[in-house]
């Protein structure tokens, strides 16, 4: 039998029979299943806010009676993975308004409930592993050589035809072996829980993630474990080894993710988002002003009309007409090849404002992550956040969908003359509208008396079939190699590093 599979066994009868691994194996149970528990209650709730909103949103559409009022509320729905690894899915919304006066450049979140409650942030199973379970690694692998070495079981074990090399990997499989068994089946017992939910659907697309999941979970706590035995073999002592281990877990998880943070502050500053609000609210100014000259320059009196909140005399602005004369239809078409250009251009010039102010926080951001890829728990926590689709990339490519989808709809809209008829405020047809040439306008009532229809609940509504649809579907292999593939590699590279500084200490190092 192999001195590498016999070492194996050895490490892991012994840590699997130890009260250190019964707790840890209890410990993983309870935090695995309350935690699962818990994020699957809450994406329950954002599931049927979702439904609840996108029935909404179908209806709103169905309502659509002038082209003026079309807008498309855009609802993400929740990734099913947010239960295992929420991410920035609360954090960053979920809905988006597109229309020809919306650019979408951010998400609002959808529902309500108490904002109070915010500063209880959900722990999910990936921030358990994070922080609680590499400190149990730490503390079953901490003594892993330094300990048989003061014991003197070491040298026994030297004693024998074996190789430095063959009981370093031999402890390593069995450490490892040891430690992942009750994780597995934490991982299971939330792989059950899961399944047992109705509201809850994982196709093998999902279940092939989760399964990379634990994958992942399992690098990372390689990383603790070689870590571990690679203090263990530089020490003499089981306590000083503790110690250090204690020191890098601190910094590893703590020290360098939010020293990142801080040091990207300062090396990238960013203009405070008033400064962003005030541009925005000067150039709705200017463009108000811009409507108001042209409307005080064209105002008329003698047209009248009934509307749904058109007044005779007005400027030639109409969103929504009822009913009106032929030239006063016209003279509103006319406004509105004004209204609609200039609206489109200062939709666009706010929302390049704020894009703008995006790639910002996104250049500070991506130096705050540059720097924290020194930190093996960042890794983690972004192989685990891209795989679950809940990471900052997944929603930066919905806004980039949201926005590719207002070129769509907006092309469609050109296409059905939205922009260039009187489609644009009333449903109508020009020519039924009768000529109001010396008609007067006391005589309005009987002008419109005999023309359909007689109120706004009588419009029939846009038919919109043609309308494009959104998708914001995602394939499992973009969602990984976006933004969790080179962290995968990086998480791999730091463990066989890992492994071969601890062999080569180990191999130099005396065993007595």
């Amino acid at each position: 039998m192999s001195p590498i599979w016999l070492i194996a066994r050895r490490e892991f009868t012994e840590n699997i029979l130890s009260l250190r691994l019964f707790i840890g194996l209890i410990v993983c149970l309870a935090l695995f299943v309350a935690s699962t528990y818990v994020l699957m209650e809450d994406y329950e709730k954002r599931l049927s806010t979702h439904n609840a909103a996108e029935i909404e949103h179908r209806n709103a559409l169905e309502e659509v009676k002038v082209y003026s009022h079309l807008r498309v509320d855009i609802a993400k729905p929740p990734e099913p993975l947010s239960i295992i690894c929420l991410g920035m899915e609360r954090q960053l919304g979920s809905t988006v308004k597109v229309s020809y006066e919306d650019v979408p450049t951010a998400a609002k979140i959808l529902g309500g409930g108490n904002p109070l409650l915010n500063i209880f942030s959900a722990v999910d199973a990936v921030l358990m592993v994070q922080i609680a379970f590499s400190l149990f690694v730490i503390s079953i692998a901490y003594n892993v050589i330094c300990g048989e070495r003061e014991s003197g079981t070491l040298a026994l074990i030297a004693s024998n035809p074996v190789s430095k090399y063959h009981i370093l990997i031999g402890k390593y499989l069995g450490g490892m072996a040891s430690l992942l068994v009750p994780l597995a089946i934490g991982w299971i017992a939330a792989a059950l829980l899961i399944n047992v939910n109705p509201m809850i659907e994982f196709h093998t697309a999902e279940w092939s993630r989760f399964a990379g999941l634990f994958a992942a979970l399992a690098l990372y706590l390689s990383v603790f474990f070689l870590l571990s035995m690679l203090v263990s073999a530089i020490t003499q002592r089981s306590a000083r080894a503790l110690v250090w281990l204690l020191f890098l877990w601190i910094v590893i998880v703590f020290i360098i993710p939010n020293g990142a943070v801080y040091i990207a502050k300062q090396v990238r500053p960013i203009p405070p988002k008033s400064v962003v609000n005030i541009e925005s609210a000067a150039l709705r100014t200017t463009f108000r002003e811009k409507i108001r000259d042209y409307g005080a320059k064209h105002r008329s009196s003698s047209y009248f009309s009934t509307g749904y909140s058109v007044l005779s005399g007005s400027q030639p602005f109409a969103f929504h007409v009822l009913k009106a004369s032929r030239e006063a239809m016209l003279w509103y078409l006319k406004g509105a090849k004004f209204y609609i250009p200039h609206r489109i251009e200062y939709a666009e010039q706010i929302g390049n404002l704020h894009q703008e102010y995006y790639h910002s926080l996104k250049r500070q951001t991506v130096l705050a992550e540059n720097l924290s890829r020194l930190s093996p728990a960042w890794v983690y926590y972004n192989i685990s956040a891209g795989l679950s689709g809940t990471d900052l990339w997944r929603h930066e490519r919905f806004i980039q969908q949201a926005q590719d989808y207002r070129k769509a709809l907006m092309a469609y809209m050109q296409e059905q003359g939205a922009f260039s008829s009187v489609n644009w405020f009333t449903s109508v047809d020009l020519n039924d509208m009768p000529s109001q040439t010396g008609l007067a306008e006391s005589d309005e009532d009987a002008f419109f008396a005999d023309l359909a229809p007689k109120s706004w609940d009588d419009v029939e509504p846009l038919d919109l079939s043609s309308m494009p649809v959104f998708s914001s579907g995602t394939a499992w292999g973009d969602i990984a190699l976006g933004g969790a593939f080179s962290d995968l590699v990086y998480l791999i590279f730091l463990n066989i590093l890992l492994l071969l500084a601890t062999g080569a200490l180990f191999l130099k190092k005396e065993v007595k």
